[in-house]
């Protein structure tokens, strides 16, 4: 048993769960104010921020969370989510309207440039498809009497997810970014692809080359930026409208871009296109870069020319880091003048708060990084702050068929490998999606494990995104195979250090989830513990019922479960018809309203685990579907997760040391 720590008993649950960060912040175009959302009563509203100090001010109140603020362009009205249906506040506060809701549910409400007609995404036909709408108009003098509700009209066709979407300066197109339908699997299936819609016809045109393309914004001129991995790498291109000419402005190996073109992990613009800003990840982290776009003035869309090979590859030049200290940052927004970027910075030490990060030589002299908001409570601070907060530490190992595979660790102080120190168990956790990756952000709950006593190793297996295409599809035709053995290897590497005794556990959630049953199966002997948060046991019966994207996203790496060349394959990468293999005790946590791995998943595992007379607990949160909402269902987890681990890491006596007698 570890020494005890000092500061073990400032990190609780309860405070830890406590910390509720603002979120999805959007800068005004009118005022240095921000509107976000922030956690009210048990629901998210919508609140407004000054800038430059001052106290927010709620906006909305409702019994139902309001999420997706997004500023009109005239800087007046709030377009928003709330319980699946798109709403508008005035900034003011003075009326709030329900503009469109549909049993299909709507989501994702942008203004077009005009700010007279607002494009969502619904999938009222069965698609997620764009949708307009006409928006209300602001409130001026005394309320007449409500007109009819506006008609939408859809935008895209039928047969195309769209992901996300951005209109064009002019308002006269929409780039969207969407997935092909699903095929065979191979590398191509599983890519999002760009492509430009003409809002009068709803004509759509293809742009780019193949490669894996997202996170699409508009320049002034009515170029676009996106990441592309073309070249193996996700790198920013800026691209003509009609794709003829097209400029790659990142290079070398490493990420400038997210596969999911996440809002903050998409290239931006500056006000006057002469900069853009973009994330470097590396290490568990993101930098935040910003850039000259090359090119200089418009890009002119070609007419009459028949299409051409893209130009070659020209660099921008070097880009500057903007971020203050190492951890995961995202652009939100250039402040008009363009001198500062607003941003969000997080790490294992921080949550997520925004800030103003000064663009050099266009701030002032002598400006500095300003901090806008604090969500660190200060009976938090003295475990989290440096020199008293657990360190990261970066690995890599050899995979057993060579692959190099990365991660992050984080051991108890004492447990320095050296001669007198401690050696305490370790639990390693892969991460969810599988295109996903273990960023070093804001996780106080692993603090909070390793201050218990345990070594905690989190794993990019392969599949993870971070480090390049190929690694990325290196685990297609393989989920629950090869990306199970990284799992496993990652448990030899810890037992091969002096650090460790020798007990070892697996805990994680959604796909890493699934790894933790996996690897139970697998190497049954090496486990002293495994968690599974809501993960899939049987893969094919999970397609069959699991939400749209899940079924994509599988059919894409794994091919249909019903093609006989395919259902090997899938039965291998579906621990349930193993489960009288499992050694270690399972604790198993799933939510009830779960779509994307439907209880059926835990159900199944469960029934296994009883016929087989196996030691495990379960847990239903009835309120919950995929991850943890509810306070109360956190701390509810987090409790369980650590009181498991204690009991079967902890408590139990330590293998002996490899070759002793």
């Amino acid at each position: 048993m570890p020494a005890a720590d000092p500061l073990r008993d400032v990190l609780t649950i309860e405070r830890i769960v406590a910390v509720e960060p603002l979120r999805e912040f959007r800068l005004s175009p009118r005022e240095r104010i921000v509107a976000c959302t922030a956690e009210l009563a048990g629901a998210r509203q919508i609140v407004l921020l000054p800038l430059r100090g001052g106290r927010p001010t709620q906006l909305t109140a409702a019994a139902k969370p309001a999420s997706d603020p997004q500023w009109s362009p005239d800087g007046r009205r709030i377009a928003f989510v709330r319980d699946k249906a798109i709403w508008v506040v005035e900034a003011d506060g003075s009326r709030e309207v329900c503009v469109s809701r549909h049993p299909a549910g709507d989501s994702r409400p942008r203004w077009s440039p005009d700010g007279r007609r607002l494009a969502f995404l619904s999938r009222r036909r069965g698609w997620s498809q764009i949708w307009l709408i006409d928006a209300p108009v602001p409130r001026r003098g005394r309320p007449s009497k409500s007109p009819r509700p506006p008609e939408a009209r859809v935008v895209t066709e039928t047969g195309l997810d769209v992901d996300a979407f951005a209109w064009s300066p002019d308002g006269s197109q929409i780039a969207i970014v969407a997935q092909p339908p699903a095929g065979p699997p191979s590398p191509a299936s599983n890519r999002h692809r760009v492509s430009i819609v003409d809002v009068a016809t709803g004509e759509r045109r293809l742009l780019g080359d193949g490669a894996w393309e997202t996170g699409v914004r508009w320049a002034p001129d009515g170029s676009l930026l996106f990441v592309s991995d073309a070249d193996g790498w996700f790198q920013v291109v800026r691209s003509s409208v009609d794709g003829r000419e097209r400029t790659v402005l990142t290079g070398g190996s490493r990420e400038h871009g997210e596969p999911g073109g996440d809002d903050g992990y998409v290239p931006l613009p500056s006000p006057d296109g002469t900069r853009f800003t973009h994330i470097e990840v590396h290490d568990g982290v993101c930098d935040l870069v910003v850039a000259p776009l090359a090119g200089g003035g418009p890009v002119k869309r070609g007419r009459g020319r028949p299409p051409k090979v893209a130009r070659p590859v020209s660099a921008a030049g070097p880009g500057t880091k903007l971020n203050p200290w190492d951890g995961v940052w995202r652009a939100i927004d250039w402040l008009p003048d363009g001198s500062w970027v607003l941003a969000v910075g997080e790490s294992e030490t921080r949550p997520q708060d925004l800030w103003l990060l000064p663009v050099p030589g266009l701030a002032a002299d002598g400006s500095r990084p300003h901090q806008v908001t604090d969500s660190l409570p200060a009976v938090l601070r003295p475990a989290l702050t440096p020199g008293r907060a657990i360190e990261a530490e970066r690995i890599a190992f050899s995979a057993r068929d060579g692959l190099r595979i990365e991660g992050t660790l984080r051991r108890p102080s004492g447990a320095t490998g050296r001669r007198g120190g401690t050696r305490v168990p370790a639990v390693i956790s892969p991460h969810g999606g599988p295109t996903a990756q273990a960023f070093r952000g804001w996780a106080p709950f692993k603090q909070l494990l390793v201050r218990e006593g345990m070594a905690l190793l989190d794993v990019d297996f392969r599949g993870s995104t971070g480090y390049g295409r190929a690694f990325r599809e290196a685990n297609i035709g393989e989920w629950g195979h090869a990306d199970a053995h990284d799992v496993i290897d990652a448990a030899r590497w810890a037992l091969e250090q002096p650090w460790c005794d020798g007990r070892l556990a697996v805990y994680g959630g959604s796909y890493g989830g699934y790894l933790v049953l996996c690897a139970l199966v697998e190497e049954p002997s090496l486990w002293r513990a495994g968690v599974d948060l809501y993960g899939d046991s049987e893969i094919a019966e999970s397609y069959r019922h699991g939400d749209r994207l899940g079924r994509r996203d599988l059919e894409a790496m794994m091919g249909d479960p019903d093609d006989p060349e395919r259902r090997t394959l899938y039965r291998r990468g579906s621990p349930v018809y193993r489960a009288e293999r499992i050694e270690a005790p399972l604790l198993v946590l799933h939510g009830r309203r779960d779509k994307r791995v439907v209880p059926l998943m835990s159900e199944r595992i469960v029934e296994a685990l009883e016929i087989e007379g196996k030691h495990y607990e379960i847990t239903w949160y009835d309120e919950e579907a995929h991850g943890w909402e509810k306070r109360e269902t956190r701390r509810d987890a987090f409790t369980k997760i650590r009181d498991f681990l204690r009991r079967h890491l902890l408590e139990e006596t330590p293998a002996a040391p490899a070759g002793s007698g």
